[in-house]
């Protein structure tokens, strides 16, 4: 139903009259935020009938012994203060060792919980490995005012039994858990080990294997050596530093225990998605028109990221806003650099030294860049970054641009050429 809605909303608005630049960027915020006005509101729909039932403890777990018998309490939380029906039932592969208090009741709006409890037989014998069972509490749909019709959806809750049963002889589980860092620092491998024999693990280690994106093995280490008694739990921690190129990488885990293996997969980051802001060029700037700012803004990281933009604020002598502009969206290829523009109509705008902050943003990342602009008649200059890059109307530092730009025309023009030519071939 919701999705229909949705879809008649955005129907009405699928052919659109062609707007300018800013307009778009309006009307794209203004969906973006029904979007969002909509989520939200079917969000606190659902917390809202979820929230009226609930219960504790979520799950109790017991080792198994053969015939074992025990009796396990639990509470049914009425969070909302409603009159319900409730109907308790048992399901799962232990439903047969399980015998509920209380099959139905009913809860009164004055009753803020209700104390049940199951009785667990279990067998003789079960497999190695984990059991589980569930007793689901289910809130009956309520009857309609007018009618004996039931109106609204049944709600349920489940508390689980885990049981345990060992294995015959010496059995490990173990996962491997990886702590991200940026390079030159440390990653943090965790190995937890859980004894699931009969017998203790005497001598427990892991040999890890690094890769890159690529596959290529970048280096190998091993743990060092612990022993965890039948049904404990330790942990193996070891610390490799990252002494490595800022990318994506995949571990690979054999963990060896008296004589038996387990293998382990897990991938982490070394540094984190990171654009940095190098610099900043204003040319051919007079104080009143609109100025083209060209922030050079590098990528550290070793994938693309894509929807990266600028967003720059100017504040007066007050700490106002005075201005706000933002850059179109880039995709910034792996560690490289790009130049992205933006525009700053300074009419109005009198000489002087401004405080500025440049986000860079992209995703749900935003890094900030305190700066300061120092505008005169001819020329806007930058102060507070790693070196100031400036434009006066000599334009004697324009040399390397030019050449560059060159250089990036006949590039394209080669490529275009060749195109054209492979495509003759094919038509032959």
């Amino acid at each position: 139903m919701v999705r229909k809605m949705w879809g008649r909303f955005v129907g009405r608005f699928s052919h659109p009259p062609i707007l300018d630049r800013d307009e778009q960027i309006n009307q794209n915020s203004f969906f973006q935020l029904i979007e969002l006005a909509m989520i939200l509101l079917i969000g606190i729909m659902l917390v809202a009938n979820v929230s009226a039932l609930g219960i504790t403890p979520a799950r109790t777990t017991i080792d198994f012994e053969p015939g074992f018998q025990r009796e396990v309490g639990f509470s049914v939380l009425n969070s909302e203060g409603k009159d319900m029906s409730i109907v308790v039932y048992v399901q799962g592969e232990l439903n047969a060792s399980i015998g509920v208090s209380e099959n139905t009741f009913q809860m009164s709006a004055s009753e803020e919980s209700r104390q049940l409890s199951y009785n667990v037989n279990l067998p003789a014998k079960l497999s190695p490995g984990l059991h589980i069972g569930e007793v689901v509490v289910m809130q009956l749909p309520g009857k309609s005012g007018t009618s004996e019709a039931f109106i609204g959806a049944a709600l349920a809750v489940v508390t689980q039994l885990y049981v345990q049963v060992p294995y015959p002889g010496k059995y490990a589980e173990a996962t491997l858990n990886i702590i991200n860092a940026n390079q030159g620092d440390e990653v943090v491998f965790v190995i937890p080990v859980l004894s699931r024999g009969e017998f203790d693990l005497v001598s427990v280690k892991a040999n890890v294997d690094i890769y890159n994106k690529m596959g290529e093995k970048v280096d190998s280490f091993n743990t060092n050596e612990i022993s965890v008694d039948s049904g404990a739990r330790r942990e193996i921690v070891y610390k490799w530093e990252a002494d490595v190129p800022v990318g994506a990488y995949r571990a690979l885990a054999t963990l060896i225990y008296d004589g038996e293996v387990v293998q382990l997969e897990g991938g982490f980051n070394v540094g984190s998605e990171v654009l940095d802001l190098q610099g900043i060029d204003v040319r051919d700037f007079s104080l009143g028109d609109i100025a083209k700012l060209e922030m050079l803004v590098e990528n550290k990281w070793s994938e693309p990221i894509r929807g990266a933009y600028t967003q720059t604020e100017v504040y007066n002598k007050d700490g106002e806003v005075s201005a706000d502009f933002k850059s179109p969206e880039y995709i910034i290829p792996a560690l490289s650099k790009e130049v992205m523009i933006s525009y700053w109509d300074t009419s109005g705008v009198k000489a002087g030294t401004y405080d500025t902050r440049v986000y860079l943003k992209y995703g749900d990342v935003s890094i900030p860049n305190d700066l300061k602009l120092k505008v005169e008649q001819n020329k806007i200059g930058i102060i507070g970054l790693g070196y100031v890059i400036s434009a006066d109307s000599e334009g004697g530092g324009n040399t390397l641009v030019v050449v560059l730009v060159i250089g990036i025309v006949t590039l394209v023009l080669i490529n275009l050429l060749w195109f054209f030519f492979l495509r003759k071939r094919l038509r032959r």
